[in-house]
């Protein structure tokens, strides 16, 4: 079961809908460490396989970082871009640079040791990554996406769950303010899961925006 799957059910009459599993999510394993190049480079192909001219992209979270990349980079692929409680930019947490600063400048005992911080500055695909899926994440959260923001021109919609601790809302209001002309729309109460937990109202902010 996919976390789309409630908002496919309610467009899908409307519109052709595809749920992509990433290399190293669901069931599309990994041959390589990736980085955002290479996954927009995935989806660039598949639409072309599937002879998709102008697409809808929707990304949420990690997925939200290959939607930005691929908007960004080559936008002659996109119509809309719809990002909902997207990662990408880089925290000014004080947490994540105290923790940058300990793994970088103490022994790897002291680095062990740390862990105890790991759920407060790390997500939980992180922590629970391994092998080329955790080189692939490395790989992907170090690149700052705030300056390809601008680069976007595609209509966007933001979504955003306004109690998101995961990727909190300033960060949705720092991406409504890169991309010009985006909308962005923050969902009272609603936390990271938006998708699934809140699908009625994310497909009809979707539906209204996709109609305007």
């Amino acid at each position: 079961m996919s976390s789309w799957d409630e908002v496919v059910d309610q467009l899908k009459d409307e519109y052709t809908c595809y749920a992509l599993d990433l290399p190293g999510f669901g069931k599309s394993p990994l041959s390589r460490p990736y980085g955002l190049e290479d996954y927009a480079e995935d989806i660039k192909g598949f639409l072309v396989r599937e002879k998709v001219s102008r697409a809808i992209l929707v990304g949420h979270s990690y997925g939200g970082r290959v939607a930005i990349k691929l908007a960004s980079g080559k936008p002659e692929f996109l119509d809309k871009l719809i990002l909902v409680d997207s990662a990408g930019i880089k925290s000014r947490s004080w947490k994540i640079k105290i923790l940058k600063f300990v793994t970088n400048f103490t022994p790897r005992d002291l680095k062990d040791g740390m862990r105890f911080l790991w759920p407060y500055v790390a997500s939980e695909d992180y922590r629970g990554s391994f092998g080329l899926l955790r080189e692939t994440m490395k790989k992907v959260v170090e690149e700052d996406l705030a300056p390809a923001l601008e680069k976007i021109s595609a209509p966007t919609l933001i979504v955003w769950g306004e109690s998101d601790h995961t990727t909190p809302l300033w960060m949705g209001r720092l991406m409504h303010e890169g991309i010009r002309g985006s909308k962005l729309v923050i969902i009272p109460g609603g936390d990271h899961g938006v998708p699934y937990r809140r699908s009625k109202e994310v497909a009809k902010t979707i539906s209204e925006f996709l109609h305007d």
